[in-house]
């Protein structure tokens, strides 16, 4: 805020100047030098300011701004509401805002529905959150995804004629796939078919076509679902895997504007449906439990390339050859993103986690034990980013978030929210403000979340605090 508080001041005092050297002008008009004198003046304090600057140039300053910055940009003034709506401020910002540093974002998942809300959890902006006498802090910003159903359905009742809104699933939301360049993939919560393409920070989205071979009634059928681009064709595709039965797998992709699902074959393997997919470098990532090699987790990490939209084994750290493939081995793996690389957080039930990168994409000797979180025990985790200090942000039993300064060895512990009986969905994002509009094509139709005429179950609306607590025990209860 102080840098308008700047800017609005000496756009104030040097809006008196020209005013008066304007005046002054008038007065000596009869002098022809000195009306020269005063032209000069005059031109002198042309850019005096910095709405006086091209248009070109304010975009390329505007893009610069951290995001919450620029949110505040857009409502000083209508001229820089304009520049930031305009597509070439989309492109700059995106093209500045790097993978390697990806938003947090959560959202409740209550025992009857999972919410819409996603809450923007920007530490760094914290009055001290890098200061050990900070206590809590309040998460303030807030993004909505498209509501599944807009308008309440008063026929949507049980075969005994109740009311079926207390179910889960009939009050579930869509649930997220995964983040690719701005946009977020998501899915129906029943048969997991994807269906929504959406921006939380423009409020676009736009519908998936329903596959041609799609049936409802099939509850037996498994479906997996990855987003990603095709840096060559230009083209974003959402890939679709179903799985009828051990030997029916078959892979389709839409392209993002295009008419109709296509197939590309049949899947090689069987990603694990409970774990996110990562999306990095053109191919979407899975961790897999039914490639050939049934004795260890050498190449348990598979990928989509959505480029030559193919099928490829992604090698693992050298050292998981000797790991045991087993079910709990493989859940216990988290991957990631981090600065830019690769990551898997590999976590032994009751031992510290240890965070993987891979440095060169692709090649197994550029795995690196980046470090181990050994300071304390808090459970399952996810890294999420490294902070400007060099801490690194977790986020531990869905329900609370974990800092770790590799360099101190301490570590903080906020939990989410003083109830521990909620439990919460972390989506690692990179927001941008790219248009839907302008990357489908003509062919797509652009709808727009409308939050206020929607109505908001009582917690999707509450505001999340984050509570310091003294050790990682009170976390684990």
């Amino acid at each position: 805020m102080t840098f308008f508080f700047h800017y609005l001041t000496r756009k104030n005092r040097f809006s008196k100047r020209r005013k008066s050297l304007k005046s002054a002008a008038a007065q000596n008009s009869s002098s022809s030098s000195g009306h020269d004198d005063e032209q000069q003046q005059l031109a002198a304090y042309r850019y005096s300011t910095i709405i006086d600057l091209p248009s070109h140039i304010l975009i390329d300053i505007l893009s610069r701004l951290p995001l919450k910055s620029i949110f505040i940009s857009r409502c000083v003034c209508k001229t820089w509401h304009i520049l930031i709506s305009d597509p070439l401020f989309a492109t700059l910002h995106f093209d500045r805002n790097s993978v390697s540093n990806p938003e947090l974002y959560l959202r409740t998942d209550f025992s009857t529905c999972i919410s819409r809300t996603l809450h923007w959890v920007d530490l760094e902006s914290f009055p001290g959150y890098n200061h050990a006498q900070c206590q809590w802090a309040k998460i303030n910003a807030q993004f909505y995804l498209p509501k599944r159903y807009p308008k309440p359905n008063p026929k949507a009742c049980t075969s005994n004629g109740n009311s079926n809104r207390g179910n889960r699933r009939a009050g579930r939301e869509y649930d997220v796939v995964n983040s690719c360049n701005g946009f977020l993939c998501l899915r129906k919560p029943f048969h997991r078919n994807p269906c929504i393409i959406c921006n939380p920070i423009t409020g676009e989205y736009v519908t998936i076509p329903k596959p041609a071979a799609e049936d409802d009634k099939k509850t037996l059928r498994t479906v997996i679902s990855g987003f990603g681009y095709s840096f060559r064709s230009k083209q974003y595709k959402v890939l679709r895997l179903v799985f009828d039965d051990f030997l029916n797998r078959t892979a389709e992709i839409y392209s993002l504007g295009g008419a109709a699902w296509r197939k590309v074959g049949n899947a090689p393997w069987s990603p694990i449906a409970g774990l996110f997919p990562t999306y990095l470098n053109g191919v979407i990532h899975w961790v897999c439990d039914d490639i050939e090699d049934d004795q260890s987790c050498s190449d348990c990490i598979v990928g989509f390339d959505f480029e030559d939209e193919r099928f490829c084994v992604v090698p693992a750290p050298p050292h998981f050859a000797k790991k045991p493939k087993t079910r709990d081995n493989l859940y216990d793996m988290n991957l990631g993103v981090l600065g830019g690389c690769l990551s898997i957080c590999d976590v032994t039930y009751f031992a510290p986690p240890d965070i993987w990168v891979m440095k060169d994409y692709g090649v197994q000797e550029s795995w690196i034990k980046q470090l181990s979180v050994d300071n304390g025990y808090f459970g399952i985790c996810r890294p999420i980013k490294y902070l400007d200090d060099g801490s690194l942000l977790l986020f531990c039993k869905r329900r609370a978030l974990v800092l770790y300064n590799p360099v101190e060895k301490n570590t903080r512990y906020l939990l989410i929210h003083e109830d521990q009986s909620m439990i919460f969905e972390a989506i690692t994002h990179v927001p941008s403000f790219l248009s839907l509009k302008d990357v489908g094509g003509d062919n797509l139709t652009v709808q727009n979340i409308n939050s206020r005429s929607d109505q908001f179950e009582p917690e999707e609306s509450e505001t999340l605090f984050l509570i310091e607590m003294r050790k990682a025990g009170e976390l684990l209860y």
